[in-house]
């Protein structure tokens, strides 16, 4: 059956959870998408709901075979869709959760991205998506940095959040953790030394601040070497996710 009213309560209960604020509250996420939903199964989540469009039915049957899609019409799933082109495919499924606790690799090369208030979501997608490439071992955010699995950074992640651990740690936490384990740990900081490769070493961490105010004093005190990245041209910082992806990258030399 294919549902044509916006009235439907299946369909007002699937419009509410495409809120973020709504589906946190019940311990889901919804994701909308042909390739966001993709990647997220592929990567094992578990579909609780499938709505898609008449034309997309083929779609469920091939990635969601055990679970029977709500099947709206194109004019319905347009007004609850999140997208400015809806694909008319949509998922929601368990929100997976965040990291207890930060993970080891286990052979002394781990490398932690760890962010204190980030609050751009762009920025977190763009870094977790890094972390990912890069080989690092987890993202480590603050409890005052946006949340992960808001609709922004899970696009900007493309796929990347469902593969690499996402802890969240206060930074005195984070900070007993690393002195036990002999974890170095990099504040990037205007009064840093240049980034170089011969200053770095693994096992490490390295901080990234907030957006507009970087570090905090308190955080960039206890951590064991400040760096900067050298830059040429007449731009006075760069972009969180930039910054990061610079260190990050070469870090990455390093596994």
């Amino acid at each position: 059956m294919i549902i044509t009213s916006r009235d439907n309560p299946n369909v007002k209960r699937i419009a509410k959870l495409t809120k973020r604020s709504e589906a946190k509250k019940e311990g889901l996420i919804y994701l909308e998408g042909t390739r966001l939903c993709e990647e997220a199964l592929l990567s094992g989540q578990k579909a609780k709901e499938v709505i898609v469009t008449e034309d997309k039915i083929s779609w469920a049957k091939e990635f969601t075979p055990d679970v029977e899609p709500l099947v709206l019409s194109k004019e319905v799933f347009t007004k609850i869709s999140q997208t400015v082109n809806p694909q008319g495919v949509a998922l929601v499924i368990n929100e997976p959760g965040i990291s207890a606790d930060i993970p080891r690799r286990g052979d002394g090369k781990d490398i932690y991205v760890v962010l204190e208030n980030t609050q751009d979501p762009g920025n977190l997608g763009t870094i977790i998506r890094m972390a990912d490439a890069f080989g690092l071992t987890a993202v480590i955010i603050s409890p005052t940095t946006c949340d992960p699995f808001n609709d922004k950074v899970i696009r900007a992640t493309m796929g990347s959040v469902w593969h690499i651990p996402v802890v969240r740690k206060t930074m005195d936490e984070c900070f007993d953790f690393f002195e036990s384990a002999k974890i170095e740990t990099i504040a990037t900081h205007l009064k840093g030394n240049e980034l170089g490769a011969g200053d770095l070493k693994l096992p490490c961490a390295y901080f990234i601040g907030n957006e507009g105010d970087g570090l905090t004093d308190e955080t960039a005190k206890k951590c064991t070497k400040l760096i900067k990245i050298p830059m040429k041209g007449k731009a006075e910082s760069l972009n969180a996710a930039v910054a990061a992806s610079v260190i990050g990258y070469e870090l990455s030399k390093l596994l």
